[in-house]
């Protein structure tokens, strides 16, 4: 319940949270052309807000849960490339695998059909060459099954290769396996794993529910509001109750 409450405890903390979340979606809704412009910003914006989110759990982890403080945003930036840097090592061998898998099916359309010939879903003869082409690479789909496994073990692992970093902002302590397999794999980190996709899945519906009704109101600038507002706070909330309870958990596990 503490990590559900805490992104309340400071609505100036929140409010800063969801501006930074929605500010590439604001640009693009004034001025869509400027689409270099609108990345640049998005990827400012997103290493901002994981780079709170990580302090989010780190005080967490120190059992202080007030909102952390928007300063030291250099910091803020670096910490939160760096964790995504961690997360994105961690998936490494799952697209790798992935992409085997795929690459080789594509490249087998590629040599029957020409990709400057196009290919259409539904159509006929492109679904039979889509077919032709999956069953001509069945080695393929145990290296996609792997790949998608792994894919789910390095989402599972990654809160806590996060949480490892974010300790002592130690880049590689994420990377101690042994440590990150002994942490993740135990009652408490799987219960608070099921915690968040219950969390996460309930904001979801919500979210989506309430912007529904405003949508049916029929006024378009009200409805576009109301999107980004709920859009916004309930990405943000989600955010901080995830690592808030990651936090929580961590500072017990051994």
């Amino acid at each position: 319940m503490r990590a559900i409450k805490r992104p309340f405890t400071d609505i100036n903390a929140l409010s800063m949270g969801m501006l930074l979340l929605l500010l590439p979606t604001i640009l693009f809704m004034i001025i869509p052309t400027i689409v270099v412009v609108i990345l640049i910003v998005s990827l400012i914006a997103g290493f901002l807000v994981r780079g709170y989110k990580f302090e989010a759990a780190r005080t967490a982890l120190n059992k202080k849960f007030n909102m952390p403080k928007w300063e030291a945003w250099k910091n803020l930036f670096a910490r939160g490339f760096l964790g995504w840097v961690i997360g994105i090592i961690y998936m490494v061998p799952a697209m790798i695998l992935i992409l085997i898998a795929i690459g080789n099916v594509l490249y087998s359309i590629a040599l029957q059909f020409g990709l400057n010939q196009g290919l259409n879903f539904g159509d006929k003869i492109s679904d039979q060459l889509i077919q032709s082409s999956l069953l001509q690479n069945t080695a393929m789909i145990p290296i996609f099954i792997i790949g998608v496994l792994l894919a789910l073990l390095a989402a599972y692992l990654t809160p806590i290769a996060i949480m490892k970093f974010v300790d002592k902002y130690n880049f590689k302590k994420a990377f101690e396996l042994k440590s990150v397999f002994r942490k993740a794999f135990t009652g408490k980190y799987f219960i608070a794993v099921l915690a968040v996709i219950a969390y996460s899945l309930i904001i979801g519906l919500l979210a989506s529910a309430l912007s529904l009704g405003f949508s049916s109101i029929n006024v378009q600038f009200l409805t576009a509001v109301m999107g980004l507002i709920i859009s916004g706070l309930s990405g943000f909330m989600t955010l901080i109750t995830t690592y808030t309870i990651f936090g929580e958990v961590y500072s017990k596990l051994k």
